[in-house]
């Protein structure tokens, strides 16, 4: 389908604008950087999802452990 140049799709309007946003030196020069900025990037949100599941752990063993320490305490006492 031809695309009539006094009504071209709202896209192609702005492509100009988004070829001005690329620049060259956004991108790695060879794949092999590619794919070590993949593989950085990838192993930094590891890290970052094991540090946050590790500290939302101790939060909630903390809380587990208060809970349990609030709810044996009237049954101690009951026991007494």
């Amino acid at each position: 389908m031809p695309i009539d140049p006094d009504d071209p799709p709202i896209w192609l309007r702005k492509l100009h604008v988004s070829a001005a946003q690329l620049s060259p030196g956004d991108y790695p020069a060879i794949p092999a950087e590619g794919i070590l900025q993949v593989c950085r990037l990838s192993d930094a949100a590891l890290a970052i999802t094991k540090a946050f599941r590790r500290s939302s752990h101790s939060q909630s063993c903390s809380s587990n452990q208060e809970t349990l320490r609030l709810t044996s305490e009237p049954q101690d006492a009951f026991r007494k």
